[in-house]
């Protein structure tokens, strides 16, 4: 294996990041850059709290564009880790883990006495005792912390499976 020397590009600004991010709304291919992800993130977390507050009265309106954001952003975190040489297949376990949850919370009648004019809290504790919520409880946070450790720490430099790195470019004169 030879050593290659590799020349570090420039962090991506705020614009850079949400433009490349938005020109790949829906591309779970290649790879992407920590400022990519991290600097849309901001623009993800904004956008959405400021569209909720502006377009209360339109949930269709919200639904669809809630729906395109959080798709984009798990498009950039599948890329993000490539980047560092690891499987989109995390982003697709920690997504089927909140919908289990989210089925789990309405179906187990937790929702409904919590939500009841006059709350039940006794029933609402029965509806999460047991193996179940605990359980997808701890994988959920076990998932999204691993996805959180592996999207802060730096890209691999070296081309990987998923491609070329987008921040590490050779020296000038030498060619892979």
């Amino acid at each position: 294996m030879e050593n290659y020397n590799y020349r570090k590009l420039p962090a991506m600004d705020f614009g850079e990041s949400v433009s490349r991010v938005l020109n790949n709304l829906l591309n779970f291919n290649g790879r992407a850059r920590r400022s990519e992800l991290w600097w849309y993130f901001l623009a993800y977390s904004l956008v959405s709290i400021v569209a909720g507050f502006v377009l209360s009265g339109f949930p269709i309106v919200v639904a669809i564009m809630g729906t395109l954001l959080q798709l984009s952003l798990w498009a950039v975190t599948v890329r993000r880790l490539h980047d560092r040489g690891h499987s989109g297949i995390w982003v697709a376990v920690a997504i089927l883990t909140s919908v289990f949850m989210q089925f789990y919370i309405v179906g187990s009648g937790y929702y409904e006495a919590v939500t009841a004019v006059n709350p039940d809290m006794d029933a609402a504790m029965a509806a999460l005792r047991g193996p179940v919520f605990p359980i997808a409880g701890l994988v959920s946070f076990v998932v999204n912390i691993t996805i959180f450790v592996f999207c802060i720490l730096d890209g691999k430099p070296e081309p990987n499976k998923y491609g070329l790195s987008p921040k590490y470019v050779l020296e000038d004169g030498v060619e892979i």
